[in-house]
């Protein structure tokens, strides 16, 4: 689990489409489950997260923008690897 103020990402393994990227805990932390793929650069995107949410207080709205930031990082590995999105979340459930 990574931590900054009052930002916790815990990462957890599988997720299974596109909507479980970034979710947020009972315990109030956001948690990261990315396909295999895009894994060994997951560092990039948690510390990214941390940068832009950090100081700000966790509420509905910033989680939805930290979805869609991750959502658009995720989208942008793929296409570095020449996959799509969708190819890297079946490499998931094979």
């Amino acid at each position: 689990m990574k931590q900054d103020g009052h930002l916790k990402i815990e990462v957890r393994e599988g997720g299974e489409s596109c909507q479980n990227i970034l979710t947020k805990s009972e315990t109030g932390s956001w948690v990261l489950s990315l396909p295999p793929p895009l894994r060994a650069n997951q560092n990039e995107l948690e510390m990214m997260l941390i940068r832009v949410f950090s100081d700000k207080r966790s509420s509905a709205q910033n989680l939805a923008l930290a979805q869609q930031l991750s959502l658009n990082w995720c989208t942008s590995q793929a296409f570095k690897r020449g996959l799509s999105l969708e190819d890297c979340w079946r490499k998931n459930s094979s």
